[in-house]
Formats: structure tokens, C-alpha cells, sequence
């Protein structure tokens, strides 16, 4: 918007809050003519076609914007009819696709930073009419070629000469950008990952900052040039003439830090049943194998065993194979299958260690059948009295679904290894992972030295996301 745009935006809110009845009836017109034309459109809306050409170029630029699924250029299809509708147009044109993929696509793209400035490329210009033709046999080739042009334009669908969207994924239109990130931020937390840790005490440094409270490291090159312009007349208050630089402290620009995020990787192991000690046993071998392979990585481990009435935090998060050894010496075993408790256990771990700033992947390996018999509600509660009525299957079913989506909701990735027997299989575990949108291995009789693979397999591809 214009500079006077904003003015006026301004002056008629404030009018609205005071005289609203003064603005409705000088909008009344407007208002008027704007309820007519959406009536007319969603008349318009069901003769409105748009061309397989023109959703070619939606599903293109769906695809360079990395959008995943179909709901992209589903909608954007969906966008550009109504825009067409909406100027009482039976045909979809060139600015309705344009506009559809800076409404749909744009903030549904995973873009995060716009590419190299590139410019433009303009169509070639038409090549010149033959010179050794007779002006009367040019006007009929020219008349000729008019028609065929007409022709043509009839059959072939309006669709832009250029993408929004390069090849590579980034933004042809660098203004664009500021919409895009803008997008991003509003996705929420459900399902990301950071590779990056930022903060004003550790790492590199990548810029300077204004501080949020004390200055933990200074940025002395910054602070000097936020000085530099005040010098002369800080010089001329200061009676002493002592001092050469004035610093105050509205001058101070505090280090921004990055540095490389680790991950934590909860194993969440079912300990009850005749197959108890055998995940036990693996889950150690293949959290053992990870830890002595995270000293680059700077990944930690840990795990939580369920079994009886609750989970248990076994093995807390830690790089060091000494402790891991140490913790993991006694393997529990036996009683029942308190699922539910187990995973929301590894939320909790998970969140904490979020907040050391220290982890920014938190990836869950469930090690488990999938069956569960006791309710969160016992789990939290253990003096709960023995003859209180059990909850149903469904309802046990239900209640690890849910723990499931807030896994996924809180920024965490879930990996499940179901251990179940084929023959009595359920498919309840698969269901577990498709809920929190992770990932499922059936692998009944999976080693240490597999389970540690598909872990490190599922950290990689989430590393990369």
C-alpha cells in the first residue's frame, strides 16, 4: 500500500470505532456493489473451466515449492476459478493462476531462503517479416498469420511465460520472500526440526544483536560502530578530556551464537511379557552403539522402560557410554503394559531437554507390540483403588492415539519398531505411527544392530528435512 493508503486506512478505523453507523453508510455503495458481484460470481463459479495446460503449471509450481500432497494445487485450482468468477470470466487466465499461487502454494512451500538475485528473462522478440516480399503479399501473409494466431490463442489456455518458483525451489521474485517466511513462522511447531541452535552465550558468531537483559558476550565491533556517531558530542560534555572512546550503554550489541543442534533419541521399550528382556537387551546394545558414535553428532540417548503400572526414566539423556553402561546394568522385566505412560513419559523427557537448549532433534523409538492394559490414569495415580473399572480396549486404544498426536504436535519425531507376532498381529502399533506421522518397522526379531541402523536411518532423514 501507498504512503496515502495507510493514512486513510488509519483515519477510517478510527472513525469506525467512533461513528461505525457513519462509516456503514458511507460504504452502503460500495458494500453494495461488492454483495452483487459475489452473488453474480457464484452464479459464474459453475461455467468457470480451467484447462489441463493451467493445472500443469499449478502442479508445477506445487512441485518447486516442495509443497507435499495434492492439497496445494487442489486448492489453488479451486482459487483461480473463483478469481476468474469474480470478474464474470468463463476461462481461467494468466494473473488468476498467478494470484492462486501467492495465495495457496507461496505459504504452503517450504522455502527458506530466496536464491542469488536472477533476473528475469524476457520472451525473444518475434523474428522480422521477410524483406524480399511485396507489401501486398506481406499483408496477406501477415492477415494469414493474424488468424492463425487467433486460432491458436482460442486452443491453446492462458498460462504465465514464467514460474514463481525457479527450478531449485526459490523464489523468482525476491518481494515474494517476505510472505513466504511470514507463512512459515504461522505453521506452528507440529513436525520441524532444528539443525541450529541459537543463543547469546555458545557457539559461533554469526552477528550482532540488541541484548535481552545482561550482556553475556559483547560484540565489540558492533558496539563501537553503534558509539561511533555520538563521539563529537559526548567529547564536548565531558569536562575531564580524559577518555578517548564513550561507550554507554545504549551503545551495547550483544554476540549472536549458532551452533551445531544434537539430537535425543528416547527409546521407549514395552518390559513386560515373555519378550521383555529381549527388547531390553537390544534397546541397550543399540543405545550403547549410538552413543559411541555420537561424539561428532553431539546426540544423546536415553531410555524408558515401561512395565507394571508405570514407565520409568532408566537411562536419563546423556552422551556418556560409562553412565549408559553403568544405568543399564539392571533391566526390569515383567507385570503389565502401560503404553500410554510410556510415550508421554518420553514427551516429558523430550520437552525438558528442549528447554536445556541443547537438543534440537527429538526423535521417540517405541520398542513395543502395540497392546497396552493399564490407563494413563492408574499410571498417575497408583494408590487408585485395585477394584476400579478397567477401562476397555477401545478406550486404552484411544487414549495412546492421543498421547500419539501430541507427539507430533510437539515438534518430535516417532519411530516404532513393532515386536509383534505376525499371527496375532493387531496393526494397532502401525496405527501408533500413523497418527503421530512417523515412521514403522515390523521387525519381530530385530537385533541391537538393527534396530540401532533404522534409528539412525529415521535421524538422517529427519536431519535433512
Amino acid at each position: 500500500m501507498s504512503f496515502e493508503d495507510r493514512v486513510a486506512a488509519v483515519g477510517i478505523a478510527t472513525q469506525f470505532q467512533e461513528q461505525s453507523n457513519e462509516v456503514f453508510k458511507m460504504m452502503e455503495e460500495e458494500t453494495d456493489s461488492a454483495k452483487t458481484q459475489i452473488i453474480l460470481a457464484r452464479e459464474y463459479l459453475k461455467d468457470v473451466t480451467v484447462s489441463r495446460e493451467q493445472l500443469k503449471y499449478l502442479v508445477m509450481e506445487a512441485l518447486r515449492g516442495g509443497c507435499q500432497g495434492h492439497r496445494a494445487e487442489l486448492y489453488a485450482a479451486r482459487v483461480a476459478k473463483c478469481l476468474a468468477a469474480f470478474e464474470g470470466c468463463e476461462k481461467v487466465n494468466v494473473d488468476d493462476l498467478k494470484k492462486a499461487v501467492e495465495l495457496v502454494i507461496l505459504p504452503r512451500s517450504i522455502l527458506t531462503e530466496t536464491p542469488p538475485d536472477q533476473q528475469q528473462q524476457q520472451p525473444p522478440p518475434p523474428p522480422p517479416p521477410p524483406q524480399n516480399q511485396d507489401s501486398e503479399g506481406q499483408e496477406e501473409e501477415e492477415e494469414e498469420e493474424d488468424n492463425e494466431d487467433d486460432e491458436e490463442n482460442e486452443k491453446q489456455p492462458e498460462i504465465p511465460e514464467e514460474f514463481i518458483f525457479d527450478a531449485e525451489g526459490g523464489l523468482v521474485d525476491d518481494k515474494l520472500l517476505f510472505f513466504a517466511q511470514q507463512a512459515q513462522r504461522r505453521k506452528g511447531k507440529a513436525g520441524r526440526a532444528k539443525n541450529v541452535i541459537f543463543s547469546e552465550d555458545r557457539g559461533r558468531y554469526i552477528k550482532p544483536m540488541l541484548p535481552k537483559g545482561p550482556v553475556k558476550r559483547l560484540a565489540v565491533d558492533a558496539t563501537l560502530r553503534a558509539a561511533a556517531p555520538y563521539q563529537k558530542l559526548r567529547r564536548e560534555k565531558d569536562s575531564q578530556k580524559i577518555r578517548k572512546v564513550f561507550v554507554e550503554k545504549t551503545d551495547m550489541r550483544a554476540k549472536r551464537m549458532a551452533r551445531k543442534a544434537g539430537a535425543l533419541v528416547i527409546f521407549v521399550v514395552d518390559a513386560s511379557g515373555s519378550m521383555a528382556l529381549n527388547r531390553m537387551q537390544n534397546a541397550k546394545g543399540a543405545a550403547l552403539k549410538l552413543l559411541a558414535e555420537s561424539y561428532t553428532s553431539r546426540d544423546q540417548v536415553a531410555i524408558i522402560p515401561f512395565r507394571g503400572d508405570a514407565a520409568e526414566v532408566l537411562l536419563p539423556p546423556s552422551r556418556s557410554i560409562s553412565m549408559a553402561r553403568k544405568r543399564l546394568e539392571r533391566l526390569p522385566c515383567g507385570g503389565g503394559s502401560p503404553l500410554a505412560h510410556g510415550l508421554t513419559t518420553a514427551v516429558r523427557v523430550g520437552m525438558n531437554a528442549e528447554k536445556s537448549g541443547d537438543v534440537g532433534r527429538i526423535m521417540i523409538v517405541a520398542i513395543t507390540d502395540g497392546r497396552a492394559n493399564i490407563s494413563l490414569q492408574r499410571s498417575n495415580d497408583p494408590e487408585m483403588a485395585s477394584d476400579a473399572p478397567k477401562p476397555s480396549s477401545q478406550e486404552l486404544k484411544d487414549e495412546i492415539l492421543e498421547v500419539a498426536g501430541k507427539i507430533y504436535k510437539a515438534g518430535m519425531s516417532l519411530l516404532v519398531i513393532d515386536t509383534e507376532n505376525k499371527f496375532v498381529s493387531t496393526g494397532f502399533a502401525k496405527e501408533i505411527a500413523r497418527v503421530a506421522q512417523g515412521k514403522y518397522y515390523y521387525l519381530p526379531n530385530a537385533s541391537d544392530a538393527v534396530i540401532s541402523a533404522a534409528t539412525k536411518d529415521a535421524l538422517s532423514s529427519l536431519k535433512n528435512s
